[in-house]
């Protein structure tokens, strides 16, 4: 990964709709050459998804949960796979410990944060599963 690629990662993580002739101009690339390096940067796995930030809004506001899975046996590359495919997933963590996995789950809603909880449970060889859900961001 270079400079371009770099800033092209900064651009994106601002505002992933931007125009590509946009980004191309602000880096000093052409279109064609912003494209080829993002299908590249999404080929390699820099890049996993784009999403969107919702406003601030009462009914807008999001519902935060940490999980702690544990497994027996613990299969990470499955395991990570399977976690990898929740959208909602936004951190997660294997571990040292009894607790094999953390994982961070932002959801739209509390019926959304019970469906992903749900998949979680449903992972092969979970042994045990402790939710926590946020209930004041402090830093």
């Amino acid at each position: 990964m270079d400079k371009f690629d770099s800033a092209i990662l900064d651009l994106l993580a601002k505002n992933a709709r931007q125009p590509l002739a946009a980004i191309g101009e602000a880096i000093g690339l052409s279109r064609t050459a912003v494209n080829d390096r993002i299908r590249k940067l999404e080929s390699q796995g820099v890049i996993c998804r784009y999403t969107i930030e919702r406003g601030d809004t009462q009914e807008q506001q999001s519902v935060c949960a940490y999980f702690e899975l544990t497994f027996r046996p613990f299969d990470l590359p499955t395991v990570k796979k399977e976690i990898k495919a929740i959208v909602e997933v936004r951190q997660a963590h294997a571990l040292s410990g009894t607790t094999d996995v953390l994982v961070f789950v932002e959801a739209r809603s509390m019926e959304r944060l019970t469906q992903v909880r749900q998949q979680l449970a449903e992972l092969p060889q979970l042994e045990k599963i402790v939710t926590s859900t946020a209930l004041e961001q402090l830093v």
